[in-house]
């Protein structure tokens, strides 16, 4: 067999099933490696930021690693945002990345990076945003660079491999597979047990570690320990919005501040308490005794830190360490009301809460960042079997589109994807890969004809300064419908509009559709910092 050939069968006894990429020179035989394999399901992508979103949307829903497939040069280039999220948000994403041969390395070859000074630096680039990186030079190198990679995955960190072309065609032998690693659940600390036994009134912040690690049933434990329960943005489907006291951090809800200002103890799971999960809180933080359960050491100072890799059995745990104390926690959680300026016309919190009621159960959530994350954020309730993701490591626009079309690829279930038309205009043409391979994928674009968020920010702090971040009206229902044929396209202007579009596309029996709804680019969103 082929090192290519060696590897797609390596991936496949490790548990990936599918890869994601933009077909190219360099790239090829893997490609066929995999299109070989009936175990493997390849999608190709419109663009290799969109492939990386997509492996990074799959893997944050299936709980293991994913594998986005590039060439070399500027398709090389573009994958680079995309492991930064990943690796800002701790996903195990796997990029295979093919290079010009080693025998024009140096020497002017097509798309060499891998020579600096006389190229870029792309292993350098890479290891910047993964947490290993390897150029594979010859076949000696493959198995201990493929384990290295496996490694990383297995801490939560992407992983990057450069693979010239030649070495890819080279033969090889299969390559061990590594037994993955039991999950370790370090023995707490005497002192952190006595201080969450001895808590009158403790809060539970839950992040997106847990989010991702939560059963179904495990909500249930949680409601059992008595304690007041918050969630970061991203930690938003971790147990129902109605059992918490609402969102922490930069979109900050003021009944989950206020409750943690209440407490006497804070146990944070899942989160790094990065400032997105903790502005406003840095003085509870430094006041109230904090205990820390996740695989990394947080991002501030806490009172006590528990390092583990199976956050799911500390859920089922924590009944026991809080010794069982069944009494009802005290929930007192505000209505999050914002003040519009007059005269403001439909917003994204209204069409949100509009469409809602529609959302089947059993799907994918993914919330584009802006004003529509931080109105899904607050506002859409989160149903039984749903999931709900919002990619705040980066915050860049249009990763959920090609994220969501990633996660209805490799599980089949339903995603649907909410996100401006700044997003829209990133990475909104993933919707052909969506119709490609016929996806359940409902796209709802929130279209105010700015990027809004940026809107806000210049009138409250530039108000003597012109926007520059309102656009022309752009038809984007029209324009997709005379591109898509097929692809089932509603516009709505109104919150009741939005409502009944909403209930027909999500019993239509097309997999994929879209629904875009035009929203007022001077609504104030559901933003701490903002309001």
């Amino acid at each position: 067999m082929t090192v290519a050939e060696a590897i797609i069968e390596f991936l496949a006894e490790q548990g990936i099933s599918g890869i994601f990429g933009v077909h190219g020179a360099n790239s090829e035989d893997l490609f066929t490696a995999a299109l070989r394999r009936g175990d493997i399901t390849v999608t190709v992508a419109k663009h290799e930021f969109g492939a990386g979103a997509m492996a990074d949307g799959a893997s944050r829903i299936i709980g293991r690693p994913s594998c986005v497939v590039t060439t070399s040069g500027g398709a090389a280039m573009n994958i680079v945002a995309a492991l930064a999220e990943a690796y800002e948000s701790r996903v195990p994403l796997l990029a295979l990345i093919g290079c010009a041969p080693t025998t024009g390395e140096g020497r002017g070859a097509f798309q060499d990076m891998v020579t600096p000074p006389v190229t870029v630096d792309a292993e350098s680039t890479f290891r910047s945003v993964t947490g290993f990186t390897a150029k594979v030079g010859s076949v000696d190198d493959l198995g201990s660079a493929l384990h290295a990679a496996f490694d990383a995955l297995r801490r939560g960190l992407p992983a990057a491999i450069l693979l010239p072309k030649n070495v890819q065609t080279a033969s090889a032998t299969a390559i061990t597979p590594t037994e993955p690693r039991p999950h370790e659940i370090t023995e707490v600390p005497a002192s952190a047990i006595a201080l969450l036994r001895s808590a009158s009134n403790p809060v539970i912040m839950l992040g997106e570690n847990i989010s991702r690690a939560l059963r179904p049933d495990d909500a249930v434990a949680l409601a059992s320990i008595g304690a007041v329960v918050v969630a970061t943005p991203n930690g938003r489907d971790a147990c129902p919005l109605s059992l918490t006291a609402g969102i922490t951090g930069i979109m900050g809800h003021p009944s989950a501040h206020d409750a943690i200002e209440r407490a006497d103890l804070i146990l944070v799971i899942g989160s790094r308490l990065s400032m997105t999960d903790r502005a406003g809180l840095d003085a509870a933080l430094d006041r109230i005794p904090t205990v820390h359960i996740d695989c990394e050491p947080p991002l501030r100072p806490v009172t006590a830190h528990v390092p583990t890799t199976d956050l799911t059995s500390w859920i089922t745990m924590l009944p026991k360490v809080f010794q069982s104390r069944l009494r009802p926690a005290p929930l007192a959680v505000r209505p999050l009301a914002v003040a519009q300026p007059p005269d403001v016309g439909l917003t994204c919190t209204a069409a949100i809460i509009a469409l809602a009621p529609s959302i089947p159960l059993n799907c994918n959530i993914f919330a584009d960042a802006g004003n529509t994350g931080a109105a899904a954020v607050h506002h859409l309730p989160i149903g039984s079997g749903n999931r709900f993701v919002v990619a705040l490591g980066m915050g860049g626009m249009g990763w959920a589109i090609a994220a969501g079309i990633g996660a209805a690829r490799t599980t089949g279930r339903r995603s649907v994807i909410i996100a401006g038309d700044g997003a829209f205009f990133m990475h909104g043409m993933e919707i052909h890969t969506a119709l490609e391979y016929s996806l359940p994928v409902t796209l709802i674009v929130m279209n105010n004809n700015a990027h809004a968020m940026c809107v806000t920010r210049e009138k409250k702090f530039f108000p003597d300064v012109a926007s520059i971040n309102t656009f022309g009206h752009t038809d984007i229902g029209a324009g997709l419908a005379a591109m898509f044929p097929r692809l089932d396209v509603r516009t709505a202007t109104t919150a009741d509009d939005a409502a009944t579009a909403a209930a027909e596309l999500f019993t239509s029996p097309t997999s994929t559709n879209c629904l875009v709804i035009q929203t007022d680019p001077c609504e104030i969103p559901p933003f701490a910092t903002l309001i």
